[in-house]
């Protein structure tokens, strides 16, 4: 399965748009994104990979138990976007950087759109602050 980039983002989305600093599987579903569904458990799991959603007990997984006759089964358990899940979703964000990963980066995994989505938001954040004092210009 490939990473749906605008998936992805929009899960970063829902975890960011919690009212509180801790979530669920169930908050999320309400957001609309369904623990059931396929796209869900893959990249929650690219997500927990990279250390940018994470339990709140800080220990492995995100609820999901899957048994050895492929059986699914749930827990609804604390958690977090973690400070790099923050700093990657604020850099998706920028209008600029989104579209340049949309038109150049459409196949890209997440150690790319990680790496490549910070330095685009670092470089047009370089040009803006110049802009604005008239310093590096």
């Amino acid at each position: 399965m490939k990473i749906d980039h605008d998936y992805l983002k929009g899960l970063l989305e829902a975890f960011e748009a919690s009212p509180d600093p801790i979530t669920d599987i169930l908050s999320l579903k309400d957001a609309g994104y369904d623990y059931d569904d396929r796209q869900f458990i893959f990249h929650m799991g690219i997500l927990e990979d990279k250390c940018l959603v994470q339990r709140d007990d800080g220990d492995a997984g995100f609820g999901m138990v899957r048994g050895i006759d492929g059986h699914t089964s749930w827990a609804v358990l604390p958690l977090r976007l973690t400070a790099n899940g923050h700093e990657f979703i604020e850099a998706l964000r920028n209008k600029q950087v989104w579209a340049t990963i949309k038109k150049d980066f459409k196949e890209a995994g997440i150690d790319t759109l990680w790496r490549v989505s910070k330095d685009l938001l670092e470089g047009y954040t370089k040009k803006k602050i110049a802009a604005l004092t008239g310093v590096g210009t």
